[in-house]
């Protein structure tokens, strides 16, 4: 049975969205209305199922449109728990209905599923949500376990394996508007739509996904989904091409190890990436990887080589004497 979702019209002359490209707002009004969804605007999600639902490649255009969001404060990813948070939810839809008697329970139950690192700044930002002096702001504290209420603590920082940014002030953080006058484009990757009538110019520069590694010719893991393989390019911005495959060489190697990562990858990649930035890392699960790709890249030259050098002289009369002798066992052949 399908189920309805409201949208603002206010959405419309948000100013937080002014900057926002046609493809972020498609995006954002997937995620408020996506059959993923749930009561509390914040739920698990398949990147591959969302992205086809949308008509979109998961990697080149959802991951990229999504980091922008993320960077806007738009949105939360959890890429461990492949949790996405709408920072903007309850503009659309009730906070006191969402604790009223008939969906109470399940709006907890949901808050409470959350991912630990989400779980406090998702439950002061909803709480402060509820009209002031509500005697549901301590009902609903206190079903959650938080006692009487107080707003306390601001936005968690970032968990293992999580793409998110640190949360400003509540009346700062919402619907600010753009004021920054640079107005660079936004360098979509190959793939995207921009057929006449939907192009918009980019005028906020949080929004240009600049963080990003390119495509340098990298070998990632292949065991990396799309979100764990983006956290990791985002870590990569700044490193040398010959360490950044060093340090994804070891990643492989320790996954392909049974016990050697004992949280998520992307947790994993951000320790080995810090003992590479204070001089202690040291490879060893990735030197095998590394040989055996050196190895068939050397095969695969040589391949190529022998076939495209051409034969010397001798080669090519040794190689005719061959043929002939081929000729003249066949010719004495009885018939």
């Amino acid at each position: 049975m399908s189920r309805q979702r409201t949208i603002n019209d206010q959405i419309w002359r948000s100013n937080r969205l002014s900057g926002c490209t046609v493809e972020d707002r498609y995006a954002l009004f997937y995620f408020l209305t996506s059959p993923f969804s749930n009561v509390i605007g914040a739920y698990e999600i398949v990147i591959r199922v969302a992205a086809s639902e949308m008509g979109w490649d998961p990697d080149s255009q959802l991951m990229p449109v999504m980091r922008r969001l993320i960077e806007a404060g738009i949105l939360d990813f959890d890429a461990q728990a492949n949790y996405i948070w709408i920072k903007d939810w309850w503009d659309h839809n009730s906070a006191k209905m969402a604790v009223a008697t008939t969906l109470r329970k399940k709006t907890l139950e949901q808050i409470a599923a959350l991912p630990r690192g989400w779980r406090d700044a998702y439950v002061n930002d909803f709480i402060d949500r509820l009209p002031t002096e509500d005697p549901l702001r301590n009902t609903v504290a206190k079903a959650l376990g938080y006692g009487p209420y107080r707003l306390s603590t601001p936005y968690a920082g970032p968990d293992d394996g999580r793409t998110s940014i640190p949360a400003e002030p509540k009346d700062i953080h919402r619907n600010q508007s753009i004021s920054n006058g640079h107005t660079p484009a936004t360098a979509y990757l190959q793939g995207m739509g921009r057929g006449p009538g939907n192009t918009t110019t980019n005028t906020n520069p949080i929004y240009n996904p600049t963080t990003t590694r390119t495509d340098d010719g990298l070998q990632y893991p292949t065991a990396l989904v799309p979100a764990e393989k983006l956290s990791i390019q985002n870590l990569l911005t700044d490193v040398q091409s010959v360490d950044a495959q060093a340090l994804l060489d070891e990643l492989d190697g320790a996954i392909k190890t049974p016990g050697t990562i004992r949280k998520t990858k992307v947790a994993y990649f951000k320790g080995i990436l810090e003992r590479h930035r204070t001089g202690g890392f040291v490879p060893s699960a990735g030197i095998p990887i590394a040989t055996r790709r050196e190895r068939l890249a050397a095969t695969q030259d040589m391949s190529r080589a022998s076939e495209s050098a051409p034969l010397s002289k001798a080669e090519s009369q040794a190689r005719l004497q061959e043929i002939k002798a081929q000729l003249e066992l066949h010719t004495r052949m009885p018939k």
